[in-house]
């Protein structure tokens, strides 16, 4: 499976395996599925990772946010994005996410943003093959 974890999964799965998000990243490497991410999707990571609001909750020093997304680039099959790539949903910013699964023919999107599960955005994706699937299903698809 070709799996593209949105930036919030991504932000709960730098705490550690301990959490969902954390369990499901490491289901996924272990399995031998692929993570597909972007160079524009990295940039959002470590930028949100530095917001002092999670700075506070997550707790993740400087060299713990930079080995991480130095982690998530080695791992993960890396993506090349078109500026001028429109997609249907409401927030802009997710417009490198939908990109992302676009380039990457990602199998399944991973996400709790209720805009990829609403049209227009679901049907977009879903005519190109893609799916949405929270932390909890994707996990769920990942148990034998």
């Amino acid at each position: 499976m070709r799996i593209v974890f949105d930036t919030t999964i991504l932000v709960r799965a730098s705490a550690g395996p301990r959490g969902l998000a954390g369990e499901v990243l490491l289901a996924v490497i272990a399995g031998k599925h692929s993570i597909i991410l972007s160079n524009e999707m990295l940039f959002e990571l470590a930028k949100v990772l530095r917001y002092p609001r999670l700075m506070a909750v997550h707790r993740l020093p400087e060299s713990r946010i930079y080995e991480f997304v130095g982690f998530l680039r080695e791992t993960a099959e890396m993506v090349s994005l078109n500026p001028s790539f429109t997609a249907p949903i409401r927030d802009i910013n997710d417009v490198i996410v939908l990109q992302t699964a676009v380039v990457g023919e990602a199998d399944v999107i991973c996400t709790r943003d209720r805009d990829f599960f609403a049209p227009p955005t679901s049907e977009f994706l879903h005519a190109l093959g893609i799916a949405v699937m929270d932390d909890i299903a994707l996990m769920d698809c990942l148990r034998p």
